[in-house]
């Protein structure tokens, strides 16, 4: 199943509208599960170990070849950085053999890669300055033309890119000269060195064939792919940090089925895979060779979406507060994420800019009971909570919410739905409550904002008093303590109104094997393999 990247901050083309609308919704759903419980797709395949060369000469004298095997859930068929936004892309050769001019590190900061530095001077002006002689897998040298180009061919409404809601805030691009770039704004735009961090630098005149033949400036060069076999590259000579890359030779490899993934790292056949359950994970920590990797933090949330406007009781505060008394995240965080989540109240994740640590109602049941007592529902009500068919976790969560809510009088109907039944219900916003959990793309909550609580103010948060001018104010305002103190009062207001629910800070969970070291996991996903080493 594919996992779909959300798009960054911003007005959209107008021709883009209708395929955003889409995409956003498949991303908010679709990449819950990596790492959530998912079904496996290919449950009929055997456990055999897949076989993988582990070194270049069986001659003594010579250096042992180092060969790292990554194991995703699904095969990359398309190798063009502006058309595929699809996680397994993005995670192996989206940093890996094409390279942004920086990118966002462990710990949520940005860090420079094709770029050296950067000023701005201004509000609206970006100065870039590049690294001098880094070098395309074909050969020629990068400048900024080729920098210029990337950016324009994004924008560009005729290739209808994923990444042009990036950059609709771009006024001018200039080459200023061989080495340096200055981007000029038409509007302040805060999230925009999110949006770079997720842009792609290729060569002028090879965007016609990138779809088959990826050519970057990585620290990994393309050699080959046999489709739903395998992925072949080679550490690039001319990689101007080659020093640091220890990786002769990665090989990408499908394996959707969980349990031949588990097999193969065991085996050493693999020697990291993504996206691990939660019980597959606890497996992993109790084997002698293999180990669980995790980003230091995750910027996806798993929450329940509410139907403010669909339920009457839901427009009660104390109805609300009681229902939110009887979620124990805590025992959720134990018993469904083996303690490995963390227990949020805030809709942003706690690497967000502006992440405050809010405390919401806290579960008590007795509390529960007393709310509900003093409104008109003290008899008990029911309502339906949709999961998507196959959300195992999801569905977990809504076990112990059930029985805590019953225990208060309140009866949870857990109403599992088709993929395809599910999105109507979240399109339509005709739930009355569903399940979800959604990636913030990036460091800065403006896109959070635009892009998730911005569409509900016309449903569940219609009436939340003065939510789309703070989200407003937020996108374009450039002071500092200004947007700190704007999205605090964001966070208050969701945890205060509850159009969502946050229950917890779901984790990026990757499995490896003992030997495998350097391997950085950002928080939004995105996997870096020029420092890993086999040892």
């Amino acid at each position: 199943m594919y996992k779909l990247l959300i798009l960054g901050g911003g007005s959209i083309f107008m021709k883009m509208k209708k395929i955003v609308a889409l995409l956003l919704a498949l991303t908010l759903v679709l990449t819950m599960f990596a790492g959530c419980g998912q079904k496996s797709e290919d449950t009929g395949k055997t456990t055999e170990t897949t076989k993988t060369e582990t070194s270049s000469s069986s001659n003594n004298n010579q250096p042992t070849a180092k060969t790292l095997v990554y194991g995703l859930s699904g095969d990359v068929d398309n190798f063009d950085p502006y058309s595929n936004q699809t996680l397994d892309f993005i995670k192996t050769l989206g940093f890996n053999c094409y390279e942004s001019l920086l990118h966002i590190d462990e710990d949520m900061k940005y860090e420079m890669d094709l770029a050296e530095s950067y000023e701005h001077p201004d509000d609206l002006t970006y100065i870039f300055k590049l690294r001098k002689g880094v070098k395309f897998h074909n050969g020629n040298t990068m400048t900024a033309e080729d920098v210029k180009f990337s950016i324009e061919h994004a924008t560009d409404p005729n290739v209808g890119s994923w990444l042009g809601a990036y950059f609709t805030q771009v006024k001018s691009i200039e080459a200023v000269d061989e080495n340096t770039v200055k981007i000029s704004l038409s509007e302040v735009a805060p999230a925009f060195l999110d949006g770079l961090c997720m842009l792609k630098i290729i060569n002028k005149g090879t965007e016609g064939s990138l779809k088959q033949k990826p050519i970057g400036t990585g620290a990994f060069k393309f050699i080959s792919w046999a489709p739903n076999d395998n992925i072949t590259l080679e550490k690039f000579a001319d990689y101007w940090d080659a020093d640091k890359v220890k990786i002769d030779k990665l090989i990408i490899k499908p394996i959707p089925d969980q349990t031949v993934a588990m097999t193969n790292l065991e085996a050493g056949t693999i020697n990291l895979y993504e996206d691990l359950t939660i019980a597959n994970a606890i497996a992993a920590e109790s084997k002698n060779n293999i180990k669980v990797l995790t980003s230091k933090s995750s910027n996806s949330t798993a929450l329940f979406e509410v139907g403010l406007h669909n339920v009457p009781a839901f427009s009660d505060p104390k109805v609300m507060a009681a229902l939110c008394h009887a979620l124990d995240k805590e025992t959720i965080n134990k018993e469904v994420y083996n303690n490995m989540a963390k227990v949020i109240w805030s809709p942003f994740p706690s690497g967000a800019k502006y992440y405050a640590d809010l405390e919401g109602n806290t579960f008590d049941l007795e509390k529960a009971k007393a709310l509900l007592s003093e409104t008109k529902y003290k008899d008990g009500f029911e309502f339906k909570l949709t999961i998507m068919s196959g959300d195992t976790m999801g569905e977990q969560i809504a076990v112990i919410w059930q029985a805590a809510l019953a225990q208060i009088g309140v009866t949870l109907k857990i109403n599992i739905v088709e993929f395809s039944v599910w999105l109507d219900e979240y399109l339509g916003r005709t739930y009355e409550m569903i399940h979800n959990q959604y990636p913030m793309a990036g460091t800065d909550p403006s896109t959070y904002c635009n892009q998730i609580l911005f569409p509900l103010l016309s449903y569940q948060a219609a009436n939340i008093p003065g939510l789309g001018d703070l989200i407003n104010q937020g996108k374009t305002e450039s002071d500092d303590a200004k947007r700190a103190e704007i999205y605090k009062k964001i966070q208050e207001l969701i945890v205060e109104y509850k159009p969502v629910i946050s229950i917890v800070e779901a984790p990026l969970v990757y499995g490896a094997t003992n030997n495998l070291n350097g391997v950085e996991i950002n928080p939004v996903g995105h996997t870096f393999l020029k420092n890993a080493t086999l040892d």
